[in-house]
């Protein structure tokens, strides 16, 4: 039985808290925010896999789709423009939002350039000192940064506290540890290397369809965001060329607001419609871009049995290396042409289709990241018998059901104790339990 079983239900169990914080970059729509995308599909298939977790997630407002039953929603302001985001620690709000009442075991963070602020706030406020996992979705390298005063430096600081950190792609982790080389010694490559570990952002496999459209409408998507480290405006001009060629196709550009091209076609959908229009297209476009990571939006049409034509670089061999490749316009141009016209489109479908299907399932990856969280929890400094944890097993005994906060206040312990050893002990105990809910309930159960 899992928490979307069981809902609201208290249930005697070892609760693994774990503090989840965010990279969000496209506040217009968090719904659309790759963040939000990646880490609900987490949650949603660690869920399937074990029933002891529970989240505390930091966002900038309400979103409806993590109102998961093992989640709770905390609130504060982010500013909107991404380099500003991530200069900018809130330390004042997160010390209010965190207090004596919380537990927190782990800490998932997908932004290290705040992490570093984030574990010496947790400690002091909370007395937690938890191990850090999570992911790096961005980080300043040179070859695509344009602004001289780069967060690279702070990026690195942060990764350095983690035990694991994942990457979207080889080629994303090659970038970061070749500029590192430039200013840190061996042993802290050495140890950044460790950190660093490649996890490729998969599909979920009930979102897959059976089989392709192999009667399409003539429509080239770009699912993609219409800036320009995505070389939205060399697609437009190449699609400009197409369309003096023949005049008989559309482009989707979801993400747009509006445009003057009378091909170009801008509608926008919820997630169920929107997955039904990239069924009823021909081909997607995914195109260059100046930092090599991973693309949510070439899963979303492979999914739905949309094939891609691909910018030609490691980083989307990755993803599909099934897929038709360009260097050149010119390539581009060939293959979009043939894509609207011959079976090749429906060979490629198919083909993509099966690799998605072989290779990008996420639930394999969510199984390793739950043995993950189980050895990082079993690495955790756990206090031994003492005349306290006696006292503190004790008083939750004859109690029956303690709060943390009734905890502390029994034991009378300000800001200077180290919480998390006490926290592990008391989860080995074979009669205490951490019911699972928002905030820590210690149960003794004969």
């Amino acid at each position: 039985m899992n928490l979307f079983e069981i809902g609201k239900e208290k249930k005697l169990q070892k609760t693994v808290r774990v503090l989840v914080y965010p990279n969000i970059t496209f506040q217009e729509d968090l719904e659309k925010d790759s963040y939000i995308q990646v880490v609900k599909k987490q949650i949603k298939l660690l869920n399937s896999i074990r029933d002891d977790l529970w989240f505390y997630m930091i966002l900038p407002c309400p979103v409806p789709s993590l109102n998961f039953p093992n989640v709770t929603q905390w609130f504060i302001d982010f500013e909107t423009y991404p380099p500003t985001m991530r200069s900018q620690f809130r330390v004042d709000i997160i010390r209010k939002m965190l207090g004596h009442h919380i537990d927190i075991d782990l800490v998932m963070s997908h932004l290290p350039e705040h992490t570093h602020q984030l574990v010496n706030t947790l400690y002091n406020v909370t007395h937690h000192v938890p191990p850090v996992f999570g992911y790096s979705h961005w980080t300043d390298v040179k070859q695509v940064v344009a602004w001289p005063k780069d967060s690279f430096l702070q990026n690195i600081t942060g990764l350095l506290e983690y035990d694991t950190c994942y990457l979207n792609t080889q080629y994303q982790k090659d970038l970061i540890i070749n500029q590192a080389t430039e200013t840190f010694n061996e042993n802290t490559i050495s140890k950044l290397d460790k950190i660093l570990n490649v996890q490729h952002l998969g599909v979920d496999k009930d979102d897959i369809v059976e089989d392709i459209n192999e009667n399409p409408e003539k429509i080239i998507v770009f699912n993609h965001r219409p800036d320009t480290y995505k070389h939205f405006k060399q697609f437009i001009t190449l699609t400009d060329k197409l369309w003096k060629q023949r005049q008989d196709f559309k482009v989707w550009v979801p993400l747009l607001d509006k445009s003057n091209r009378e091909y170009v076609i801008v509608d926008k959908f919820d997630k169920d419609l929107y997955y039904k229009k990239l069924q009823n297209c021909c081909v997607g476009f995914s195109p260059k871009q100046t930092y090599g990571g991973w693309s949510i939006a070439t899963t979303d049409g492979l999914m739905n049995g949309l094939p891609y034509i691909m910018y030609d670089d490691t980083y989307y061999k990755e993803l599909n290396p099934t897929a038709d490749f360009f260097t050149t316009d010119e390539d581009a141009l060939l293959l979009l042409d043939s894509y609207l016209d011959t079976p090749r489109r429906n060979l490629q479908a198919k083909r993509s289709l099966k690799y998605v299907r072989e290779k990008l399932v996420y639930a394999d990856e969510m199984l390793r990241m739950s043995y993950l969280i189980d050895r990082l929890l079993s690495k955790q400094k756990m206090m031994g018998d003492s005349e306290k944890l006696n006292e503190i097993t004790h008083y939750i005994r004859k109690s029956g059901t303690v709060t943390k906060q009734e905890m502390m206040g029994f034991v009378g312990w300000g800001r200077g104790i180290k919480w998390s050893p006490y926290r592990r002990a008391l989860m080995k105990h074979p009669n205490i339990y951490d019911s699972n809910g928002e905030n820590p309930t210690y149960s003794w159960k004969d």
